[in-house]
């Protein structure tokens, strides 16, 4: 039985500010334990996909351990291939209806925020830099740790997720507050369309294995008007199916608020599932 326990720790993030096209870096300071969840729609049938993905690759370089991304193969762009699909129910839940639906690919919810400008909270690749930026720089209000356990016998994990409350945030919470919890797997090779044709053996990266909180919007934890305080999401015997490597499996956690109008991500972490 192998234990892990993956701790938020304060860092000091910079910045590099990309657009469409390459520009000097530009650098900002901040001092803030922030995570950044991105949840980035892609197919391996999108052409344009790819260049996202090294975006994000990019950006989670020059800000390690300060984003998070999972890849969600859902929509037009995700169909399979000779048998292989990456594509899952709740992956297809979330783009099709929670957080969509998508009309352009590449794109990706920064923290299932609703940013200035925006009308909802899929946003296309040219502002993602920005909204990281500005994301990394926001205190979040909580802070999070997740402990795994795994047994190679049985395939089955449990997931404890601890979430406490920011000494600076005493106030009551205006919408639901839930917890999500993921299972990506890393390093799939497999079929993906590129701008340089089709490959066979493509590495595709956090994809979105399966959502295994009750329920693929979050389970509440702190309902509204109550004031934020310590909790605990323990999940238990968690069977990884026999396709997936669970060497290269990980478990994404993060709090949100579940509200009709209010999916906000406060906090996020990751930790390897073995």
């Amino acid at each position: 039985m192998n234990k892990i326990k993956a701790v938020l720790t304060l860092a000091i993030g910079s910045f590099i500010a990309l657009g469409c096209e390459e520009i000097p870096p530009e650098i900002t300071p901040c001092q803030t334990n922030r995570v950044v969840l991105v949840e980035e729609f892609t197919g391996i049938k999108c052409v344009n996909c790819p260049i996202g993905t090294e975006k994000l690759e990019v950006l989670s370089g020059q800000n390690p351990g300060k984003i998070i991304v999972v890849g969600i193969h859902a929509g037009f762009f995700a169909k399979e291939y000779n048998g292989f699909d990456l594509k899952c129910p709740d992956g297809e839940s979330l783009e099709s209806s929670y957080l969509g639906p998508v009309s352009g690919y590449p794109s990706a919810s920064i923290n299932r925020k609703v940013f200035e400008g925006e009308s909802d909270v899929i946003t296309d690749l040219a502002e993602w830099a920005g909204y990281i930026g500005a994301e990394i720089c926001n205190r979040p209000i909580a802070d999070l740790s997740v402990t795994t356990t795994y047994d190679d016998a049985t395939r089955k994990a449990s997931v404890t997720v601890d979430m406490t409350p920011s000494s600076f945030f005493t106030d009551a919470i205006d919408e639901d507050l839930a917890v999500s919890v993921m299972i990506t797997e890393n390093n799939i090779v497999g079929y993906q369309v590129t701008p340089n044709g089709a490959d066979p053996a493509y590495v595709h990266k956090h994809v979105l294995r399966d959502v295994i909180t009750d329920s693929y919007t979050g389970d509440v934890l702190i309902t509204k008007g109550n004031v934020l305080s310590a909790q605990q999401k323990v999940i238990t015997d968690y069977e990884i199916p026999a396709g997936w490597d669970a060497d290269n499996c990980y478990v994404v956690a993060f709090v949100h608020y579940k509200g009709d109008g209010n999916k906000e991500v406060i906090q996020a972490v990751e930790a390897h599932l073995k």
